[in-house]
């Protein structure tokens, strides 16, 4: 529009004016409450965002507006090198694991989640298992000391849950009641060892009553 708007709002009565002065030609136009309110919104520019290039297995990402990024992904393998205090098991097997990272400012990953997801093609419904090793509460791991590394583009967070399974395990939040035969932790780790990875879908994990949609907004 061309010209000089004025706007003027009587604080009593409510009413809201539109004064439009174009080439000396002033004009008066009473609108609504709601129509002031859709021409503020759709006046104000929304910062947008690019990603960049995604995590190979990315399921979800969340971009907050104080500069939060989350991101899921599904853990492609099924056998990885873990160290329980001093005893190393190489190519250990693992249930189907999904990750989740929040990184604040775009830099380094503050929190760690971790989960199980049952086997077939991903969905929002698709049924979780409780954890059955250690360090986890709930979805959210402990990491101890370690330090996350910096992230300066997205995708490279494909690469951590490699960093993350090699960090030694203890017995923090280690319970029984978390795998179907009430196995320590030790025992447990011997027995899986040389099984492979479909094992734990009968043998091993306790249902919980999550879904892959839980684990996506738990952050």
């Amino acid at each position: 529009m061309d010209g000089e708007v004025v706007l003027r709002i009587h604080p009593i009565a409510g009413a809201i004016k539109v004064e439009t002065n174009h080439n000396g030609v002033i004009s008066y136009k009473e609108i609504t409450s709601e129509t002031l309110t859709e021409c503020l919104r759709g006046a104000i520019r929304h910062p947008t965002f690019s990603s960049g290039l995604l995590p190979q297995g990315c399921i979800s990402f969340f971009a907050g507006s104080n500069d939060e990024r989350v991101i899921s992904i599904l853990h492609p393998e099924r056998y990885a090198d873990i160290t329980y205090y001093k005893t190393l098991y190489k190519h250990f097997p693992l249930p189907r694991l999904v990750f989740q990272f929040s990184l604040y400012q775009g830099l380094r990953v503050n929190n760690v989640s971790v989960s199980i997801v049952a086997e077939g093609r991903l969905r929002p419904e698709t049924k979780m298992f409780r954890w059955p090793f250690s360090n986890v509460s709930g979805f959210r791991m402990c990491i101890g000391n370690n330090v996350m590394p910096k992230c300066e583009s997205l995708h490279t967070l494909s690469s951590l849950p490699y960093l993350i399974l090699q960090i030694p395990n203890n017995d923090d939040h280690y319970s029984l009641e978390n795998n179907q035969m009430k196995m320590e932790y030790r025992e447990l780790l011997e027995h899986l060892k040389d099984k492979a990875p479909s094992y734990y879908y009968d043998k091993v994990l306790v249902p919980w009553n999550k879904t892959l949609i839980d684990f996506i907004r738990s952050n």
